[in-house]
């Protein structure tokens, strides 16, 4: 077991491997799970890719897309936070909810790994599943 060890500045030295994976995930698209309340249940995905977004309609056209394959009494809905950032909510939860999410993750997974190819990570879990 290592000591904890800082840098000049006082922020935290990390590990080869840990400075690996934080610069991988600087490059890459990264799908994140975020529970906001287990009662009521409320979750959303984030998602952030590696720079600006030069057509964020490409993105709410594909949600939309998505969204017309789903069966689910869901509501969602998705925003853009910054030009590198949307997220899809649910703002009320329901039995669906998290199947609703888990396919919307998915299915952004596989559409966006065509323009970043093994550039994709997923994060987060689901409180309550």
């Amino acid at each position: 077991m290592g000591f904890l060890q800082f840098n000049s500045d006082g922020s935290l030295k990390l590990t080869g491997e840990q400075g690996y994976e934080k610069e991988r995930e600087k490059r890459s698209v990264v799908l994140t799970r975020e529970q906001i309340s287990i009662k009521p249940a409320r979750a959303q995905i984030r998602i952030r890719f590696p720079e600006r977004v030069e057509n964020p309609k490409r993105v709410v056209m594909l949600y939309e897309n998505l969204s017309r394959e789903i069966s689910s009494d869901a509501v969602h809905k998705i925003e853009q936070i910054n030009e590198q950032t949307f997220i899809i909510k649910i703002d009320s939860g329901s039995w669906s909810m998290y199947s609703t999410l888990d396919f919307l993750i998915r299915e952004f997974k596989e559409a966006l790994s065509t323009d970043y190819p093994n550039r994709i990570i997923i994060k987060g879990t689901w409180a309550g599943v």
